[in-house]
């Protein structure tokens, strides 16, 4: 494969739409603002469908949380200056890398082992990025899609709010969030729910936003990301409880305090523990929601008796703390 050149990361980061025929994008996401630029001529509706219910005409009345923009080409990374963090099979693609140089983050992404490259570079806070794809593949919106996940779960740290990965069901108001290793039956339990539990909808299936406010309380966000499951809305729910499911031959339901309670949520955190000020941020937020939310563990079945246990112990204990 021929060699690309070597990107000035420094200037890609900064150039100016108006300079570059670009299109300045705005989505709300858990009451935060972010930024897409695209090319011009881009059908951004049909390149990012899941993000038409989160567009915003303007940021001017709410603060930017970060910046993604797109330059129409892959590059083939070199990575002779830079660290390798963190490397694994099974995320977004088949292969994904993290490296790390001075000033920046590097995100590589390939389907196939010595295959195309596709990658974000970001400033150390993901307040600035630069996706590196072919806008022709057909696979370039999902993509950049996952891309901007990785720039917003990282950056909105920063902003008392966590992308976590459960499945979220909504009731009169409350968000009821299920967590737990992939394969173990969120989306199942959140059918169940659907099924059982009178009056209830699903509001994400895989990542959800959890945001302290300023007034202290805690809510969950739908988000643009929502695993197999197209379910993409726009709307926030008083977050009720965290339950971590665990496969089991019987129904057991067992509440979590203290510090088993924040071992509990962790995993289900997006986390960049090599970054003190992330991580620390993270883990600040994270020791808020703890405080303000109740956290549980659900030993089940994919049955009805789960959902009915779950849902009995969940109210059964808010009557006793009112």
């Amino acid at each position: 494969m021929e060699k690309q050149p070597k990107i000035n990361v420094e200037a890609d980061l900064h150039v100016s739409p108006e300079k570059t025929k670009e299109q300045q994008l705005y989505f709300c996401i858990a009451a935060h603002i972010v930024e897409v630029v695209l090319p011009a001529a881009l059908d951004w509706k049909r390149f990012i469908p899941s993000f038409k219910t989160f567009k915003v005409d303007t940021a001017a009345e709410q603060k930017m949380i970060c910046s993604v923009r797109v330059v129409d080409h892959a590059f083939h990374f070199e990575p002779d200056t830079a660290k390798l963090l963190y490397e694994i099979s099974g995320i977004f693609g088949h292969f994904f890398c993290l490296f790390e140089t001075e000033h920046n983050y590097i995100t590589n992404v390939q389907f196939v082992e010595d295959g195309v490259h596709y990658q974000m570079i970001s400033d150390k806070s993901f307040t600035n990025s630069t996706v590196y794809i072919d806008l022709n593949d057909r696979c370039a919106g999902l993509i950049f899609s996952s891309f901007v996940m990785t720039a917003f779960a990282q950056s909105v740290v920063l902003h008392q709010t966590l992308l976590i990965h459960a499945s979220v069901v909504e009731k009169e108001g409350y968000g009821y969030a299920f967590l737990g290793k992939s394969g173990t039956g969120k989306s199942t339990h959140s059918a169940l729910w659907l099924r059982h539990i009178e009056g209830t909808t699903l509001l994400n299936d895989d990542n959800p936003a959890v945001r302290v406010e300023d007034d202290g309380s805690v809510n969950v966000y739908g988000t643009p990301w929502s695993g197999k499951t197209p379910c993409y809305k726009n709307r926030k729910a008083a977050l009720k409880v965290l339950v971590r499911l665990e496969q089991a031959d019987t129904n057991r339901f067992t509440w979590k305090e203290g510090v088993n309670a924040l071992i509990t949520f962790l995993p289900s955190c997006s986390s960049m523990r090599w970054n003190a000020l992330l991580y620390n941020e993270m883990c600040n937020c994270l020791e808020k929601v703890v405080d303000r939310v109740r956290i549980a563990c659900l030993a089940c079945l994919p049955n009805k008796e789960a959902v009915q246990l779950c849902y009995e112990e969940i109210n059964n204990e808010n009557k006793l703390l009112n």
